[in-house]
């Protein structure tokens, strides 16, 4: 028997351990092992194609062990939020473009990646978590998002560089969801990372601090200028909504800033060195849109079919001429999920995205002060980014709606008497732990 035969056989074991704790408790052991590894990628995998990487089968597992605790256990959620019935129709409508989509079989492959998020996350939804549930789901996409980082590092640093596949400018992330995806995909941690540094004992502070500067280091290292900008709305809106002191939030903001000039300015192996060469430049992404919208005569009505742009844009580019030729050829996502959603699902799929996003933005404004920081700031970041990437099916992009969505119905679940959580240990530095 060859090495890898015996340590797979010697695997069978605990897989299948593994296996059964998470259908006996999904929320313990299947979703925190799929929070951390939904900003890998494809990095840790079992062979090709979309789900294939160990955070979809993760996925899997928890999406099924949801549904038998629903239909054995019955623990729902008592709450059902609006997005549920929004992003099921948008999930409906996207599947029914099959029917007239100029790409049939890019619309099939489409529909199949976007119902495992979709399905997933109203598994998720539909599900009762409690505070303590949820905290730990929030510290399980934390460390995520500090492991890929401390990856990335490695790779900077002792591994021979940041990837620069075909050519291209090395950049942490190019290798795993690409570079500005994978700084979309610190935006939840980092939200997280810093409503948990304004707050809670002062040991708890000191090392949320030290996290959220390693996770917008890891952010410089994408140079993704949207990235940064997302981030900056991120921890923006975690400092405004924040319970914390002033001068708690204060300090934060001057260590962040104290980091980014460091950065801007040594350029570690380059690090931050696209951010600034390349500040007032669209990077094509003017002409893709251009494109998109030229095209939108055709098909903003009813949507040429789920994952269909690539081919409007090969169709559409000469008749564009306000729009460019990309050196990299003439298949391209739209870098914006507004104009992906009206060029392939048409006007109903634009407007059930913008209700989506809107309520999951009510929801989270309405949560108590103690919870409201991190799902506001994270929510709003990702539709920042989202002006700037396709990342609508992207783990990360329904992880954030999910944070969101159980964050309202753990809330709406508590006693209406129920004092804040994390609101008074702030009045002393040295307050109960976060």
């Amino acid at each position: 028997m060859t090495p890898t035969l015996f340590v797979a056989a010697a695997a069978v074991p605990l897989v299948l351990a593994f296996a059964l704790a998470c259908f006996r408790d999904p929320l313990r052991y299947a979703l925190p092992a799929y929070a951390v590894m939904i900003p890998f990628s494809s990095l840790l995998s079992v062979g090709s194609g979309p789900f294939a990487s160990l955070s979809s089968l993760l996925g899997l597992l928890l999406g099924l062990s949801l549904v038998v605790q629903l239909g054995t256990t019955r623990r729902g959620s008592a709450v059902l939020p609006l997005a549920v019935p929004v992003w099921l129709a948008y999930l409906g409508f996207s599947g029914l473009t099959l029917f007239w989509s100029i790409n049939p079989h890019a619309t099939i492959a489409d529909f199949a990646v976007l119902a495992s998020q979709v399905l997933l996350f109203v598994a998720l939804v539909v599900t009762r978590f409690d505070e303590g549930t949820l905290r730990r789901f929030g510290t399980a996409l934390l460390i995520g998002g500090v492991l890929v980082v401390l990856y990335g590092l490695a790779q900077l640093t002792v591994l021979g560089g940041l990837p620069a596949p075909d050519g291209r400018a090395a950049r942490f992330g190019n290798d795993l969801l690409g570079a500005n995806n994978q700084a979309a995909a610190l935006l939840l941690p980092i939200a997280i990372a810093g409503g948990r540094a304004l707050v809670g004992s002062v040991r708890s502070r000191v090392i949320h601090w030290a996290l959220l500067l390693l996770l917008l280091f890891g952010v410089l290292m994408t140079g993704s200028r949207g990235g940064l900008l997302s981030t900056a709305v991120v921890l923006g809106t975690v400092l405004l909504l924040s319970p914390a002191r002033r001068s708690t939030r204060l300090g934060l903001v001057g260590a962040a800033a104290v980091l980014v000039i460091v950065v801007f300015v040594a350029a570690p192996g380059g690090v931050g060195a696209r951010q600034l060469k390349e500040g007032t430049s669209s990077s094509g992404r003017s002409d893709i849109w251009a494109v998109g919208l030229h095209s939108c005569r055709l098909y903003c009505l009813t949507g040429a079919g789920g994952g269909a742009f690539p081919t409007v844009y090969h169709q559409e580019l000469e008749a564009t001429p306000e729009a460019r030729i990309q050196e990299r050829g003439s298949t391209f996502e739209p870098h914006n999920i507004f104009l992906l959603a009206v060029i392939e699902v048409g006007v109903i799929g634009l407007l059930l995205i913008l209700v989506g996003l809107g309520s999951a933005f009510v929801t989270s404004l309405r949560l108590p002060v103690d919870l409201r920081a991190p799902p506001t700031g994270a929510l709003l970041g990702t539709v920042v980014s989202s002006f700037f990437l396709s990342n609508l099916e992207f783990k990360f992009f329904w992880a954030v709606l999910a944070y969101v969505a159980i964050s309202g119905t753990v809330a709406a679940g508590r006693p209406s008497d129920a004092p804040p959580v994390l609101v008074r240990p702030t009045v002393a530095a040295d307050g109960g732990g976060a």
